[in-house]
């Protein structure tokens, strides 16, 4: 009966995201992995909303994908940046970009064929050597940053990106540095990123101002999970 309820919500109210997240927690609690593909029509029909990210990238991060998880995962600590659920996605942000720098090679076994997945990895393959010896939030910030320039040298016009553009905001107003603190700092190691809060507080307060007096907004044609894009 719920599952009949959900499929008749979905039909009267197509772009809600609500329905659509609350609907794939229904089938994921029943182990159903259709689940995905509502959370995905969740992101692609109602962009601002959290929910979906969230669910779809702690999907991701537990199959082999290498892309989604870290999009997803970060497009929600922008959505909803204090909350419980904030600090799981962040720590799962962390591991997912220690799983993608495992291999030199960041394409070498990846079988997603989406045109935007591929593009992504091509231009974190370009810093790939950074982490060779291992990966810290200093050579993530370098990687990072590298990633970020390149994209905009050779993918920004073909896949207009709202995150990657808060990225290049964020290192045009020199607080890059202190939004990958927030992200990776306290998931990497809590007391290293309190002693960096302190020792760089006007950094620190400079960027968490900024975060609290903006409201990070994606979008609606900016969806590009789908194959046909």
């Amino acid at each position: 009966e719920l599952d009949k309820l959900y499929k008749k919500g979905l039909k009267k109210f197509p772009e809600s995201g609500v329905l659509y997240n609350e609907y794939g927690e229904i089938l994921f609690a029943k182990a159903d992995y259709d689940a995905i593909k509502y959370w995905e029509k969740g992101i692609e029909v109602e962009p601002n909303f959290p929910g979906n990210y969230y669910n779809a990238a702690k999907f991701y991060y537990f199959t082999t994908d290498k892309v989604w998880s870290l999009i997803y995962g970060e497009i929600f600590v922008n959505l909803e940046s204090y909350s419980q659920r904030t600090a799981e996605i962040k720590s799962i942000l962390l591991e997912g970009y220690k799983k993608l720098f495992l291999t030199a090679n960041l394409l070498e076994g990846y079988s997603d064929k989406n045109p935007f997945a591929l593009a992504f990895l091509s231009a974190m393959n370009q810093q790939s050597s950074l982490a060779m010896s291992g990966l810290n939030i200093d050579k993530l910030i370098m990687i990072r940053t590298r990633f970020i320039l390149d994209w905009f040298h050779q993918h920004a016009q073909k896949f207009p990106f709202r995150l990657f553009e808060y990225h290049r905001q964020l290192l045009k107003e020199g607080m890059f540095l202190a939004y990958n603190q927030w992200i990776f700092g306290a998931a990497e190691n809590l007391a290293a990123y309190q002693l960096w809060t302190r020792v760089n507080e006007t950094e620190h307060e400079r960027f968490t101002n900024f975060q609290r007096g903006r409201v990070f907004k994606l979008a609606d044609n900016q969806y590009y999970k789908s194959a046909s894009r």
